[in-house]
């Protein structure tokens, strides 16, 4: 790798462009320094621990690793390498084209995937090479705003569902990325172990017609595609999304779509208010912002992060109940059998001033398939314990409840998810295996977590 990178961190928080500042990468650290207008601002920082109202004029830095080879929060502009990852293959290709050979792995990949296509992503920061490449990426996003769906001609349409259908069914065939660019322009990239894509819909239409994103008069999604090895995945998450609402959670509104042999859940974008940006940062990126020697999930335990979010507290303004809100989230995923609530699936909006969780999102209950069985995501420490319904019990203690109020707790989440195990053997598309092994998980945990509360 070249001995330094540059890029620019551009957003669009006031409602217009504007520079917040440079990014530079050296072989052992990542620096970004604010614009003096910027810095002054009082806008929100390009991450919640990096704001400039913590660092002052200073230059924010992190030590680099192959882990994490940029600031943790912009990991999530980088297109995940996942073999389904859409815009990965779409960059890539442009990379081996460019470049006459096989992109190498390591940093200098990444560092490439980030400054191509690091902008109109989750969040309000938008990574480009240089200032000239931004302001062309805004006059060009903003005449794509107003344009009419290029994929409402059937021939756009029926391209991009062929290159849906051979990419996402049968991964062995040879992907051409193009088709992406040609129906729905330059898709940012979004994360995740199955394949998406961030487009616009219109939810009134009753068969799917995909714009490109931020398009005018449309909604803004998040555009799941379910793999075959995951038969019913969206069916399961479409429930679990109905269930949290239920039990009064705020949840964004989604749409299921099934078209043939492809099935796709929309869901609404909730870091956007109308087409102007929210601030969304991972819990993964927070806490690897504020301790260097966090490199992964398993570096600390769930009932570590009642600690965490009261260190956070001392530094951002934050909901009062956000202790009881997550323990209610853990209990949920442990009724639902969702083992995948890891850092990456719980995210912060807003600034150092307005801190509060996000709506609940990627809620699917994985356990349904045995090489996703976990209890938790992030590891507990067993040995403290009978089992593991006891943790969850005491866990409410760790997020600052009183007995009295996680036992409440506890009663509540059983009460809401009383019905779940019916409705889910009323899912016919869910193989009746992924069922009945769901049915049977949720039963046991619903056992051991009511033998230990009462």
């Amino acid at each position: 790798m070249a001995r330094h990178q540059h890029a620019v961190i551009w957003t669009r928080l006031s409602g217009a462009p504007e520079k917040m500042g440079d990014l530079v990468l050296s072989e052992k650290q990542a620096s970004f320094t604010y614009t003096t207008e910027y810095g002054t601002s009082g806008r929100s920082g390009f991450c919640l621990l990096g704001d400039s109202a913590i660092w002052g004029e200073d230059t924010v830095t992190y030590p680099i690793s192959e882990r994490i080879p940029v600031f943790p929060r912009l990991l999530s502009l980088i297109p995940g390498n996942n073999p389904r990852n859409l815009q990965r293959k779409h960059y890539l290709d442009i990379l081996r084209d460019k470049a006459g050979k096989e992109p190498p792995p390591g940093l200098e990949t990444e560092w490439q995937l980030l400054v191509m296509g690091g902008h109109g992503g989750i969040g309000h920061i938008d990574v480009f090479p240089d200032d000239i490449s931004a302001e062309k990426w805004y006059l060009t996003s903003a005449a794509t705003h107003d344009a009419t769906a290029i994929v409402e001609t059937s021939n756009s349409r029926s391209q991009l569902w062929r290159m849906l259908k051979r990419n996402v069914l049968d991964e062995n065939v040879e992907f051409d990325p193009r088709v992406i660019e040609e129906t729905l322009g330059p898709t940012p990239s979004v994360g995740g172990m199955i394949p998406k894509l961030l487009v616009s819909i219109e939810p009134t239409e009753t068969e799917p017609g995909f714009y490109p994103p931020e398009t005018k008069d449309k909604k803004d999604v998040i555009l799941k595609i379910e793999p075959p090895e995951y038969i019913g995945l969206l069916d399961l998450e479409a429930l679990c999304l109905d269930i949290h609402r239920e039990a009064g959670f705020e949840v964004p509104a989604y749409h299921r779509y099934d078209d043939d042999e492809l099935h796709f859940l929309a869901v609404e974008r909730f870091d956007r208010i109308g087409k102007k940006p929210i601030p969304m940062e991972s819990l993964f990126s927070v806490i690897a912002t504020g301790n260097h020697g966090f490199r992964e999930t398993g570096d600390i335990l769930l009932e570590e992060l009642g600690d965490i979010f009261r260190d956070l507290g001392q530094v951002a303004t934050m909901e009062k109940d956000t202790g009881e809100q997550m323990y209610r989230r853990f209990l949920m995923a442990l009724l639902t059998g969702n083992g995948d609530l890891h850092l990456d699936n719980i995210s912060i909006l807003g600034g150092l001033s307005d801190c509060r969780l996000t709506p609940i999102y990627d809620p699917a209950p994985m356990r349904a398939w045995p090489r996703h069985n976990l209890v938790s995501a992030i590891p507990f420490d067993a040995s403290e314990y009978d089992d593991h319904g006891a943790l969850y019990v005491d866990l409410g203690r760790s997020f600052g409840l009183s007995k009295e109020k996680a036992h409440q707790c506890i009663r509540d989440a059983l009460d809401a998810t009383s019905s779940y195990t019916d409705r889910l053997m009323e899912l016919d598309r869910v193989p009746t295996q992924r069922r009945s092994q769901l049915v049977e998980i949720v039963q046991e945990e619903r056992l051991r977590l009511g033998k230990h509360y009462r």
